[in-house]
């Protein structure tokens, strides 16, 4: 099942996106706009939207909700170049290119909070699921994102409920091909890469998909 992460028109908004969060930084001072989230996401906007709820045209997904140390942790990540630095992620080097404008913990940290308190908003993002991603989600997924999909603060797994299926498939086809999780320093992305081999097939991983995209967020 492998997708690819090319989408020019996302890559350039995270770009515009990028250099609008440098403007943001010089204007404000970085002491400042690291305690603030809500001026620190205002060029995030561009492609996650205003209020955090992602954007299928730009393939950006929603952020409202999600617990704010995994938000901190893959902003961390991209910073730090275990996520975004692989061959074909194009939309993570573009995602990347914003986060090393981040440069300071307590800022991540604090943009993280932000998105965490937004409320999640619904969209059409849930399918129907069926028997044999059940199965398999209860069987293999549930350990650490819930029964019910809304993740494992504890255990570091994010909330799936919510996400585009599109996003989903994106996500799982990376860490099947080691386009993410296979970085040195990204040890719950290798937990997760390893979790993905477990399915068997392309068409499971699609139901699996399915099925928690059809969970109620």
């Amino acid at each position: 099942m492998r997708r690819s992460d090319a989408n020019p028109g996302a890559r350039g908004a995270l770009r515009r996106a990028a250099l609008g969060l440098v403007v943001l930084l010089a204007a404000t001072g970085a002491r400042a706009a690291a305690s603030d989230g809500h001026a620190l996401y205002a060029p995030c906007a561009a492609c996650h939207g205003v209020h955090a709820e992602g954007s299928t045209s730009t393939g950006a997904p929603p952020l409202a909700g999600l617990d704010a140390a995994y938000v901190a942790r893959q902003l961390n990540g991209f910073a730090s170049g275990w996520r975004g630095t692989a061959a074909g992620d194009s939309m993570g080097a573009a995602m990347r290119a914003m986060a090393v404008a981040i440069r300071d913990d307590a800022a991540r940290t604090a943009l993280g909070r932000y998105v965490a308190g937004l409320p999640l908003r619904s969209g059409a993002w849930g399918v129907q699921g069926n028997d044999n991603g059940r199965n398999y989600w209860n069987a293999i997924c549930s350990a650490c994102h819930g029964a019910n999909g809304k993740g494992n603060e504890a255990l570091g797994a994010p909330r799936l409920t919510g996400m585009p299926v599109a996003y989903l498939q994106r996500q799982f086809a990376a860490f099947r091909s080691g386009t993410r999780g296979a970085a040195a320093g990204d040890r719950l992305g290798a937990q997760m890469r390893a979790v993905a081999g477990m399915l068997p097939d392309a068409r499971t991983a699609d139901d699996v998909i399915g099925y928690v995209a059809g969970l109620a967020p």
